[in-house]
């Protein structure tokens, strides 16, 4: 009983990691079943049927395995305690972010890509439900770096700005990934610099333009109060 039970697990694992290497190179409506079956190592369709019920559903929790696998490999918080000072854990943060982004290994992101390219509509919930957690981490320690004085829309600009600069660096290896072999390769200031090295550049930049945007928060409520007396 056991044996057929871990068994089954194994099954569903290799499954979920075919199906998600699968989506993220064609997208749903490219991926076969057969395809996905063959590169699982063996599993056959009644057994897609048997721990999925569908395509849909495997779609859904093929993303759902790529993500999970991904926050493994990269704790949003960046292993930075709750109770460290605000600057080192947003330093971890974005560090997370960053390095998760740029990992050619998390097919979450490329999954993702090919839902935005060719709609199906059935990543919507899972995601909101994964990311939006995620996002309010990121905007919680960014609020508390600004300070009391900063707006909600201050804090929601801030962090939409660390956001960008991580993602561009994705969108920049996807466009490297889809460049034909026989063409230059599109360029970039960062194309040689390490990840590391690129990493802590972001997380300098963005610490750098915080500090600036909580010290105008302070002048400008300064200047408010200044101005009723």
């Amino acid at each position: 009983m056991t044996t057929n039970r871990s068994d089954g697990m194994e099954t569903r694992r290799s499954l979920l990691d075919a199906a998600a290497t699968i989506f993220a190179a064609k997208g749903f409506h490219d991926t076969r079943i057969v395809d996905i079956c063959r590169v699982s190592g063996g599993a056959n369709m009644a057994a897609v049927n048997y721990h999925f019920g569908s395509k849909e559903k495997l779609y859904v929790e093929a993303w759902r395995h790529a993500f999970e696998r991904s926050m493994e490999a990269y704790p949003p918080d960046g292993g930075v305690l709750p109770n460290a000072p605000v600057e080192d854990r947003l330093r971890g943060q974005i560090l997370a972010l960053f390095h998760r982004i740029m990992d050619p290994t998390n097919l979450d992101f490329d999954i993702a890509h090919k839902e935005m390219a060719n709609p199906t509509g059935l990543l919507s919930e899972i995601m909101r439900r994964s990311i939006d957690p995620l996002r309010a981490m990121l905007v919680k320690v960014v609020r508390e770096f600004l300070g009391t004085h900063a707006t909600e829309e201050q804090v929601q600009l801030c962090e939409m700005s660390i956001h960008a600069q991580c993602f561009f660096q994705l969108l920049h290896r996807r466009q490297r990934k889809c460049t034909p072999a026989d063409s230059p390769p599109p360029v970039s200031p960062a194309s040689e610099v390490g990840i590391d090295a690129l990493a802590d550049h972001i997380v300098r930049f963005n610490l750098a333009g915080l500090r600036e945007c909580r010290r105008q928060c302070a002048k400008q409520v300064k200047c408010q109060i200044k101005g009723k007396e």
